[in-house]
């Protein structure tokens, strides 16, 4: 597996300028810091799995490639239906930590 560090410092700066739209569009006064940093960081790393992360065997490389940008985009389409929408802080840790944990054991599984 190589991580490129030029697309994860692009990753990086994607995933910051998104949670600075999730922090000042927060609709929940209770959960913007936690939609910030939990949206920033779960954007970040699935944008990053995206972007910098590649495999040497080209058919899993295609496959972690998918499954990534998959993740990306449900979790990005996520934090932004959370970020206007009225959600308890359960039902959003719960649903941006499983969706982040699924992505993180099949990915690994895919690696492996």
């Amino acid at each position: 597996m190589k991580i490129n560090p030029f697309l994860t410092i692009i990753s990086l700066l994607l995933a910051v300028l998104v949670s600075y739209a999730l922090y000042s569009y927060c609709q929940n006064e209770e959960l913007k810091w936690m939609i910030t940093l939990l949206g920033g960081v779960s954007i970040f790393l699935t944008w990053a799995g995206t972007l910098a992360v590649s495999i040497p065997d080209r058919g899993r490389n295609v496959n972690f490639k998918v499954l990534s940008a998959l993740c990306a985009a449900a979790m990005t389409v996520l934090q932004i239906v959370f970020t206007f929408s009225a959600v308890t802080m359960p039902t959003y840790t719960l649903t941006t930590g499983v969706l982040l944990i699924l992505w993180l054991v099949i990915a690994y599984a895919i690696a492996k």
